[in-house]
C-alpha cells in the first residue's frame, strides 16, 4: 500500500475502510499498513493518513471522520465545535467526538462517538455559518451542558475576544437549549463572559474572585512612567491588581526582565499585586486568602 496512493484516496486526512477496499487494497493491506504506522485507527472502519501531533488534533481527526461517516447528515458540535473553532475545550473530554443531527434519525452514545438529537429551529441570531457545525454560540452551551460550566464560561470569553460571538448570540443559545439539563447555571456563568479575557486562567480565576463578592475591572489601565500598562484585573474599589501568569505568558529571559519592569512600574504608582497561577486555579481559599491580603497590604500602604 503506497504512502502516495494513500494520501490520494484521504479527504481531510482521513480515509474509510470502504474506501480502501474500493481502490483495491485487501484487508490484510490495510492491517499491515496499520502496523507499520501509515494508517492510524480513528472510528471503527475509519483511519488518519498521518500520526496525531496532539490530544485536539486527534480529536478533531476523529470528529471529520465521524462528519464523513454520517454523510454530512450530522454537524460538529459540543467540544468537536470548540476544536473546530479552536477554543478552549476545559474540562471536557476530547476522547469522545460529539455530532448534532441535522435531522430525524437515532442518537447514540457509544465508546468515543456520541450523536445528538436535531436543534430546535434556529432564532434569526444563530445562523448556522458554516455548514458542516452548530453555530459558534450553540456549541459553547453545548459544551457546558456536557462538561462544566465553567467550560462554557472559557471558550465564550475567548469567542468574545475574537469577535466570533456575541452576548445576545450566547443568550439567544442559552434560550435555543432551555429545556436541556443543567442549562440554569450555564446561562448564569455567561452572564460573567467578557470580550476583554485573553486567556482561560484569567476566564477562572476571575469566576472564582467575582464567586468570593469581588469585583472586577478586566485589563485595567495604569499610567506608569513606563507609558500605560494593563493588568489583567483590578479589584474594584482597591489598588490590588490581579494577574494570572500562565506558562506560555513570558517568552524567555528579554520577556520575563520586561514583564518585571512593567510590575515595578506599577508598584511605583502605588498598586499591589496578587498573582495566581494555573496550578492554583481551583483552590478557592487559597484565591481569597492571597486577594484579602494584597487588600490589607495595599491599605497599610495608603494609611
Amino acid at each position: 500500500m503506497g504512502g502516495m496512493d494513500v494520501e490520494q484516496l484521504a479527504r481531510g486526512d482521513v480515509v474509510s475502510a470502504a474506501r480502501l477496499s474500493a481502490a483495491g487494497h485487501s484487508d490484510p493491506a490495510i492491517a499491515s499498513a496499520v502496523r507499520a504506522g501509515r494508517l492510524v485507527p480513528l472510528l471503527r472502519g475509519w483511519y488518519s493518513v498521518r500520526p496525531a501531533r496532539d490530544a485536539r488534533d486527534l480529536h478533531w481527526l476523529r470528529a471529520t471522520a465521524g462528519w464523513h461517516r454520517f454523510g454530512g447528515r450530522a454537524l460538529f458540535s459540543h467540544q468537536s465545535l470548540l476544536v473546530a473553532r479552536n477554543l478552549p475545550d476545559y474540562a471536557l473530554d476530547l476522547a469522545v467526538v460529539h455530532l448534532t443531527r441535522t435531522g430525524p434519525g437515532a442518537t447514540r452514545n457509544g465508546r468515543g462517538l456520541k450523536i445528538h438529537r436535531p436543534l430546535p429551529d434556529l432564532p434569526p441570531a444563530l445562523s448556522m455559518g458554516l455548514p458542516d457545525r452548530v453555530p459558534t454560540a450553540v456549541g459553547i452551551v453545548q459544551a457546558g451542558l456536557e462538561g462544566l460550566p465553567l467550560s462554557a464560561l472559557v471558550a465564550a470569553d475567548a469567542a468574545l475576544h475574537r469577535r466570533l460571538v456575541t452576548p445576545e448570540q450566547l443568550e439567544a443559545a442559552c434560550g435555543l437549549m432551555a429545556n436541556c439539563r443543567g442549562i440554569g447555571p450555564v446561562r448564569a456563568i455567561l452572564r460573567e463572559a467578557d470580550e476583554r479575557i485573553e486567556s482561560p486562567g484569567e476566564s477562572i480565576i476571575g469566576h472564582r474572585l467575582r464567586g468570593l463578592g469581588y469585583v472586577l475591572d478586566p485589563q485595567f489601565a495604569v499610567k506608569t512612567d513606563l507609558g500605560t500598562r494593563y493588568a489583567d484585573f483590578r479589584i474594584r474599589g482597591t489598588r490590588v491588581l490581579v494577574e494570572f501568569d500562565g506558562a506560555q505568558k513570558y517568552g524567555g529571559m528579554e520577556a520575563a526582565f520586561e514583564e518585571k519592569r512593567r510590575e515595578d512600574a506599577m508598584r511605583r504608582e502605588g498598586f499591589f499585586f496578587a498573582r495566581y497561577v494555573w496550578g492554583e486555579r481551583d483552590d478557592v481559599r487559597l484565591i481569597g486568602a492571597r486577594a484579602t491580603q494584597a487588600i490589607a497590604d495595599s491599605r497599610r500602604w495608603a494609611a
